[in-house]
């Protein structure tokens, strides 16, 4: 008869009556109602506090504070208020100081949460030279449940962020004043800032085209320059030619005078004798009149010429000598204004190519003023946009920000989730060994007929474990089936964390097949032990470390702790090699386990008295 014979002929005793199949199908069952059951109830404890009733009590009397001159009233109190009903984080109850101690003794309220009346008056001292630290009173109960404590001080950090968050208003308040006017002076100046970006275009627009236009005047100022020089000498080269002309004419202008007296009396007289000379010759009948018309012609012309000298010699009378000295004078004057505006156009010249220069340098660095101005601008519109709110409702969302300006960033290689999906490696764990030792409470480990039988030790010892072995896989798939898509286990690899279940279950229910096998009702009594040391010593709820040294000790020894942590990995993530030690420790007890069994099969075969009177039977 092969092993798996004699398992079917186990199973087959369960036929017949229901209480009998029932029995089978609670076996099965065991793990998920122990398992599925506390997985269920502790899946997301802490996703559920906004259920848990917390006592408020606000004795805030609020405070004056003098800003700029202005008194200012303040009431911290009222804004942690606002705060906390905008963020429930807990059931908040907002009571009297009587019945919020009332209701923590009573148990009504897990928690209370108490505003002393000196809040605002302490955080109105931050604008002063003694400022002291305000405080908010925190009240628990243990006698209401300790874990209640634990859970209200998990979220003690938020709840810190939450109060700061309406504190910082008040704070804000007392050293800034109002903050809608911090808002609006800032929106204000970034207006003027985008209007001084603005102009200072403008300003570059026309510096280019200064600078232009000086280049121009520049180009004419030297060509300005290059004239007068041109100018300066023509006018030196004349006057060094006239005014020594000019002065030796002043020199001898007073004979200069005479003689032309002189020259114009002459030609006066010599036109009078012309006069009488043709009145001799042309006044008698026997004149020739073609001579007398020749020498009339000389007449007019020495009439002009008179008339010419007569001109030209009233002018020398009426010059003077002065007006030669002054015409002298002019001269020199004359070269040397010259030179002066030669000296000037150059001036002028090298002063327009300076200012051309700098209409450059202005030009250049217009755009960097401008951008100065652009960035002004945006930092005092971003200034504006963060400047926040003096109502805490309007900032309950960014309570974390304003709360606790300074967060940790962290990151998790492979985050849980919730508790309970944290948790589940070892409730699976611990719900699988249990399934160990209600199994043998109903199944025998050995197939007695079989013992006395031909067939070897090792196929009744493997006959014998089969049943458990069978119903056990299918009660881990069933606790899986439940869990992943009762509550969301959602395991990372979930081939894996199957086939970890299955060999968990094959090697715990060997396991308990060997330890009842071999010491009967002290076996089943053995297993809890095991059970106990396990649960202790398997690392599930708190870190081995944190530990006693005694269960360190047994943390590497015993089954339960490879199999949390190959479970941790195929759920949650990580390490493969885990689960790669995980299967070899496990497949070592559940081969070990099975080879033992047998061992005791072939030491049972040899019948002694003492084995015919089992002292204690369960």
């Amino acid at each position: 008869m092969s092993p798996f014979k004699l398992a079917a002929t186990e199973l087959r005793r369960f036929r017949g009556h229901p209480i009998r199949t029932a029995a089978l199908v609670a076996i099965i069952l065991i793990p998920l109602v122990y398992g599925g059951l506390y997985l269920w109830f502790a899946w997301d404890p802490y996703g559920e506090l906004d259920q848990m009733p917390v006592a408020v009590v606000n004795e805030d009397t609020g405070a004056t504070v003098v800003v700029n001159g202005d008194t200012t009233q303040i009431n911290g109190g009222d804004q942690l208020v606002d705060q906390l009903k905008e963020d429930r984080i807990f059931d908040w109850q907002f009571v009297t100081a009587g019945e919020a101690q009332r209701g923590l003794e009573d148990g009504d309220y897990y928690m209370t949460i108490t505003v002393p009346e000196n809040f605002s008056a302490r955080l109105a001292s931050l604008s002063g030279t003694d400022p002291e630290q305000a405080t908010v009173e925190f009240d628990l109960n243990d006698a209401n449940g300790y874990v209640a404590g634990i859970m209200a001080s998990t979220v003690e950090s938020e709840l810190r962020n939450q109060i700061n968050t309406a504190v910082y208003v008040t704070f804000a308040t007392t050293i800034f004043g109002d903050l809608t006017e911090l808002n609006q002076g800032l929106t204000q100046a970034a207006d003027g800032a985008h209007q001084l970006s603005d102009g200072i275009g403008s300003a570059q627009t026309g510096a280019a085209q200064l600078e232009s236009g000086l280049g121009d005047l520049t180009a004419g100022a030297n060509e300005v320059a290059d004239g007068a020089d041109q100018v300066s000498d023509g006018v030196d080269q004349a006057v060094d030619v006239a005014q020594p002309v000019v002065q030796t004419l002043a020199d001898n202008w007073t004979q200069i005078q005479t003689g032309a007296a002189s020259a114009a009396d002459l030609a006066d007289r010599a036109n009078s004798d012309l006069d009488t000379v043709y009145s001799t010759l042309c006044g008698a009948d026997t004149a020739d009149a073609d001579a007398c018309a020749q020498l009339q012609t000389y007449i007019d012309d020495a009439d002009e010429v008179n008339n010419d000298i007569q001109t030209a010699n009233t002018t020398v009378q009426d010059t003077s000598t002065d007006t030669l000295d002054q015409a002298s004078n002019d001269l020199t004057d004359l070269k040397t204004g010259a030179a002066d505006v030669a000296t000037g156009a150059n001036q002028v010249a090298d002063a327009a190519a300076t200012a051309q220069t700098g209409a450059g340098d202005l030009a250049d660095g217009l755009p960097e003023l401008q951008d100065g101005a652009d960035t002004l601008a945006t930092s005092l519109t971003d200034a504006a946009e963060t400047v926040p709110s003096t109502n805490p409702a309007d900032d309950a969302d960014n309570a974390e920000a304003y709360g606790s300006p300074v967060t940790v960033q962290e990151d998790n290689l492979n985050p849980a989730g919730t508790y309970g999906r944290g948790l589940s490696p070892f409730f699976i764990a611990v719900a699988l060994w249990v399934f160990g030792l209600m199994a043998y409470f109903v199944l025998r480990p050995i197939n007695a007929r079989a013992l006395a039988g031909p067939l070897r030790s090792v196929p009744v010892a493997i006959g014998g474990w089969l049943p458990s072995a069978a119903l056990g896989v299918l009660s881990a798939l069933v606790l899986y089936v439940v869990v992943d898509l009762g509550l969301g286990l959602d395991p990372k690899y979930v081939l894996a964390t199957i086939g970890v279940s299955v060999l968990v279950i094959l090697t715990f229910s060997a396991m308990a097949h060997l330890l009842k096998l071999a010491l009967g009702t002290a076996g089943s009594l053995l297993i809890v032990v095991l059970l106990m040391l396990q649960l202790t010593s398997a690392g599930g709820l708190y870190p081995v470390e944190t530990t006693p040294a005694f269960f360190q000790f047994l943390h590497p020894l015993l089954p339960m702790s490879y199999v949390v942590d190959a479970l941790r990995v195929t759920i949650s993530g990580g390490e493969v090699a885990h689960v790669v030690r995980a299967l070899l420790v496990l497949g070592a007890y559940l081969v070990g386990s099975l080879a033992v069994s047998s061992v005791v099969v072939a030491s049972r075969r040899k019948w002694k008295p003492d084995g015919l009177n089992v002292p204690l039977q369960v």
